[in-house]
């Protein structure tokens, strides 16, 4: 069955939307660990004096160079840490806030797939997808553009009639 053509009722579509956010914030804990982790070395490098430093440099025995890449890598992470507890706080309001599996949402939803025959919104799908970068550039506040207009492609059927 082609995208687009499957039926998915109310609470299948809540549950997959569900499993998709925590999915998401798992992994953006992964990040965050392993930024802490990063940030752990980095102090470690800064701060020599320190006991904990002291303890882990003897135990890593790290050479200058390592040391040098470790500080380099670490440029700039204070603002990566910010990005992703932002990606964060955004994912568990998302997750917290059930606006997006609610009657509304499905109402807008159903009212627009039962405008096209299963056929029409399988094609329309794999359209959207074929346009991704197209349809990002899409205006939707509708304001002067400060860029080039996207450039749609659509594809001839390659079944014959």
């Amino acid at each position: 069955m082609e995208r687009g053509q499957q039926t998915v009722d109310p609470a299948q579509r809540a549950e997959v939307i569900r499993g998709i956010l925590e999915q998401q914030l798992e992994q953006v804990d992964l990040l965050r660990q392993t930024q802490m982790e990063q940030q752990c070395l980095a102090m470690m490098i800064q701060n020599p004096d320190d006991e904990a430093s002291k303890e882990l440099q003897q135990i890593l025995n790290l050479t200058d160079t390592q040391k040098q890449e470790i500080l380099n890598a670490s440029r700039g992470l204070d603002k990566e840490v910010e990005a992703l507890e932002t990606i964060a706080a955004s994912l568990r309001a998302l997750q917290d806030n059930d606006w997006l599996v609610n009657e509304g949402v499905q109402e807008i939803t159903d009212q627009f797939t039962t405008i096209l025959h299963k056929n029409q919104m399988s094609k329309f799908l794999l359209w959207t997808d074929s346009n991704v970068e197209a349809i990002d550039q899409l205006d939707f506040v509708q304001v002067q553009p400060l860029q080039p207009a996207p450039i749609f492609t659509f594809g001839a059927e390659t079944n014959p009639m």
